[in-house]
């Protein structure tokens, strides 16, 4: 999403203090909703943090902004400076809930074991490849998650998932995804719209996420494989599952939302057109992915980041008797408008209702658990990058059966990496058609 936008919003929650309205719904608490902790004060809930980077840092915004009562008490990062930098603008924005001494202030690839030993809630943050080991260390800890998409780059990263989710509901703990589209109030009443049959019955969906290139961190003197190209997540694809997962997985996961379902096959293709050298990794700068449903509807779904291009972040979904769009608008089959959600009363955003339906889940000892759709939007995405980096066509199943990592063994600064630089400093990048994927 934009940054500059997302920041502002927020801001302005902050200032107005719109988004403390649901602190009121921390009485009558029950003695056990806020998880295994040596939490003394049962009206007060200890949130940690893991992952300090803008999304993180907006995740604890939401969670500090939906109570009062919600307390920041503990950091994670492998990065000092981005997590001075979180704890800076957080204690400004809400200096009676962000207590954060030194002591609790976390630097290096374990800091979230340290972070779970002083909270009740934790927010995953970090770059996907880490999130089915922090997820399976929290519920073992007892604790709720709230795990930013995507859930996972690899298929042995979706059967942990998995696996760590049957635990998860044994306990009884409360489970977040950020796939917030879901909570949007007019995507909401468009998706009753559809279900009760104002365009008919869908015949093919379309999405879109062209935007720009991500931001460059030139490499740095004495600076390891590692660090570097953790400074640069969003061009390495074990680090950001690509372009479909780690941004066009929004609408995806809009779509399977609308389809009650998820696609079975995909082919696809892409390749780097703009991207090149050294300082841009191994991912693809474009894709284009071909899904199908059971039912034989279609999902088709081009991204891209290039600069200077059209630009797009939204959908289109066809039937027999009209169309609906991204702006929450519905179309009869001449072209003409019949619906158009608005609600200009309306002050909270998706991003902040899905974050608060999560911590009011732990508040009012209600439990809920997201992971299953969001996994499997994840495996939707994840399968589409299989496909456009072999140049093959596969079903769910021959996708499931792969157990091929792409992470490295061990989490260090000076681990071997999967992708190396060749002797003229550039990644090797995946050819359609050589590269296998399963």
């Amino acid at each position: 999403m934009n940054k500059k936008r997302t920041a502002r919003s927020r801001r302005d929650f902050v200032k107005t203090g719109v988004i403390l309205a649901s602190g009121t719904l921390i009485g009558g608490v029950p003695m056990n909703a806020f998880g295994n902790s040596a939490n003394n004060d049962k009206s007060v809930l200890k949130v940690g943090l893991v992952g300090c980077g803008g999304r993180g840092t907006g995740a604890a915004y939401e969670a500090l902004g939906t109570s009062s009562n919600v307390k920041l008490v503990a950091l994670g990062e492998v990065f000092e400076d981005r997590l001075m930098s979180a704890h800076q603008n957080l204690k400004n924005s809400f200096p009676d809930q962000v207590d954060i001494p030194d002591t609790r202030r976390f630097v290096g690839f374990d800091a979230y074991k340290k972070v779970l030993e002083h909270c009740d809630v934790i927010i995953l943050a970090t770059p996907p490849p880490f999130r089915p080991i922090h997820l399976e260390a929290a519920v073992e800890a007892g604790k709720h998650a709230f795990v930013e998409k995507p859930l996972f780059v690899d298929i042995p990263g979706y059967l942990k998932i998995m696996e760590t989710n049957k635990i998860a509901k044994q306990k009884n703990l409360s489970i977040g995804v950020g796939l917030q589209l879901r909570y949007e109030s007019g995507y909401q009443e468009m998706k009753d719209r559809i279900d009760n049959g104002e365009i008919g019955d869908i015949t093919s969906l379309d999405v879109y996420y062209n935007v720009g290139a991500p931001v460059i961190f030139p490499r740095q003197p004495e600076q390891s494989e590692m660090n570097y190209q953790m400074r640069n997540w969003r061009y390495f694809t074990w680090l950001w599952g690509g372009q479909l997962a780690g941004q066009a997985i929004h609408q995806i996961d809009l779509m399977n939302w609308i389809m009650d379902d998820y696609p079975i096959t995909v082919n696809g293709l892409g390749g780097r057109q703009a991207y090149s050298g050294p300082n841009q990794g191994n991912t693809f700068d474009h894709h284009y992915a071909e899904y199908e449903y059971p039912n034989k509807v279609k999902l088709h779904v081009q991204c891209r980041n290039i600069d200077n291009n059209w630009n797009k972040s939204g959908f289109h979904i066809r039937g027999t008797k009209g169309y609906a769009d991204d702006k929450s608008q519905i179309f009869n089959a001449a072209g003409e408008l019949i619906w158009r959600y608005r609600n200009k009363e309306e002050t909270l955003g998706s991003s902040q209702k899905c974050q608060s339906n999560f911590v009011n889940s732990i508040i009012n000892n209600k439990p809920i658990n997201q992971v299953e759709y969001g996994a499997k939007s994840t495996l939707t995405t994840i399968m589409g990058r299989m496909s456009i980096h072999s140049g093959q066509r596969f079903n769910i199943d021959q996708v499931l059966a792969s157990k091929r990592s792409i992470l490295p063994e061990a989490y260090t600064w000076d681990a071997k990496m999967p992708d190396m630089p060749g002797k003229d400093g550039n990644y090797t990048i995946p050819i359609p058609g050589k590269t296998e994927v399963i």
